[in-house]
């Protein structure tokens, strides 16, 4: 396409902005057929519900949408974050029967009996997609968008990469001969390479960028920092690149400033050129939106008795420290009451620890480049040496007076979470088993909580 139509509407409820919006595109028959099969994608990430996952009234519009244009059968789902099952989240939010009760069906995509795969090559690599979505002759994007630690936003290329199973999601450490893997941040362009390949198998038809109660502070799951806004915004249209770049120019983010479309424009994956881009409903220029966005430096999430130190550092580690330092710090408020002080150290050579006693190391970066640092070893003296030096000044006898005997041994106060990046779920386990489930019995609960959701075949594969 040349040219493509972007809706920005501002309603009253998500259900009437989105109806609006595509009634200004020309109605739901320009993006669905009589007799289609329509595959809905959402936001299904954790059992927390809205706004981590997609607005139910808003998925409630889209199926009757679908409906109104005589579709001929109407699938929703998505793949949960890792190591999370489907069917659990379903259970606990009540999804499966909601969506039913509207004459949809939803589905289980990790459920590969009724669900199979099917194999995709794209770019030199083997894709396993779900074929209910590559058989659909629709595809929607319902995102939600809230902030995201690494790309601002949660916009609707990063919803496209939970269309594959979190076995294609996980991004290998690769490093290439004579480039600086940390100063090329090449996780996070080996990231963008795989989310762009998911997206260009199966390219929406219609794209909806919910932000209509925005997830703002600390994100997209729900935590301490966390703050839910109402914008009464949404973006959409039928160019994925297109609505997303609109979305973010709405935070006054441009296209140079986003890597991920930067690299969707290099890629011609999309429209990113605004004259090419036909604005309708709301003045692009007479909206401003002003939120907080999640923290630039880990150093920055501010938790109780916990000195976050960092050295160079690749997004991977840190996203998942973000994510962990979250975790510990809305999780584990009582906890971090009776830990005096804890040093966590990140990324390349890291400056040293605030103390001797309670250091994570978090990732092989942290671990390696430490390996000879003081904080690893402990200087100690004998302390029966001292009792005999005082005998024998009492004695006077100052030329028979020994030296203390001093020694060194491995400090074990410190907490080794490997990987690159580690799990934050095996770091849960890991700072569980250092502290011991009585010092730190709210972490225990939370970690127990969350062990409930786990596929646990998937589990010891992964181990």
């Amino acid at each position: 396409m040349n040219s493509t139509e972007v809706a920005i509407i501002k309603s009253n409820s998500p259900s009437e902005a989105i109806t609006d919006g595509i009634e200004k595109l020309g109605g739901i028959s320009g993006f669905v057929e009589k007799g289609d099969q329509v595959f809905v994608k959402i936001n299904l990430r954790t059992p927390g519900g809205f706004p981590v996952n997609t607005n139910f009234d808003t998925i409630k519009t889209i199926i009757n949408l679908c409906k109104e244009a005589e579709a001929k059968k109407i699938f929703v789902g998505s793949y949960p974050f890792n190591r999370l099952k489907t069917d659990l989240i379903a259970k606990t939010l009540g999804i499966q029967s909601y969506i039913e009760k509207l004459g949809a069906e939803f589905v289980f995509l990790d459920d590969q009996n009724k669900y199979p795969l099917k194999s995709v090559e794209i770019n030199g690599k083997t894709i396993e997609f779900p074929k209910v979505i590559l058989e659909s002759d629709r595809l929607i994007l319902l995102n939600q968008v809230s902030v995201d630690p690494l790309f601002k936003c949660t916009i609707s290329l990063l919803n496209t990469y939970s269309l594959v199973s979190n076995q294609f999601q996980k991004i290998q450490k690769n490093v290439r001969s004579g480039k600086d893997y940390l100063h090329l941040d090449q996780y996070k362009q080996d990231l963008i390479t795989n989310i762009l390949d998911i997206f260009s198998v199966k390219k929406p038809s219609l794209v909806i960028n919910d932000l209509f109660y925005f997830l703002e502070g600390a994100g997209p799951f729900i935590y301490k920092d966390s703050n839910l806004k109402r914008t009464n915004l949404i973006v959409v249209g039928n160019d994925a690149v297109a609505v997303d770049l609109i979305t973010l120019r709405l935070f006054e983010i441009d296209l140079l400033n986003s890597d991920i479309i930067v690299e969707a424009r290099n890629r011609r994956l999309g429209i990113t050129d605004i004259p090419n881009i036909k604005l309708i409903g709301e003045n692009l220029e007479d909206i401003r939106l002003s939120v907080d966005f999640c923290v630039s430096k880990l150093e920055d999430i501010n938790i109780k008795n916990t000195h976050v130190k960092a050295g160079r550092i690749c997004s991977g580690c840190f996203k998942e420290a973000y994510h962990l330092l979250n975790l510990m710090k809305t999780h584990m408020t009582k906890d971090l009451k009776y830990i005096i002080k804890q040093s966590f150290l990140i990324g390349e050579k890291p400056p040293k620890p605030e103390s001797l006693e309670n250091i994570i190391l978090f990732g092989d970066c942290a671990i390696e480049s430490t390996e000879n640092r003081e904080f690893r070893n402990i200087i100690i003296t004998n302390s029966k040496d001292y009792f005999e030096t005082a005998k024998k000044k009492l004695k006077k006898d100052s030329k028979a007076q020994d030296k203390p005997q001093i020694k060194e041994k491995v400090n074990k106060k410190i907490v080794e979470l490997p990987g690159c990046p580690p799990s934050r779920f095996d770091c849960l386990n890991s700072l569980i088993s250092y502290y011991g489930k009585s010092q730190v019995p709210n972490l225990f609960f939370f970690n127990n909580l969350i062990k409930t959701y786990y596929n646990q075949e998937t589990d010891k594969k992964t181990k």
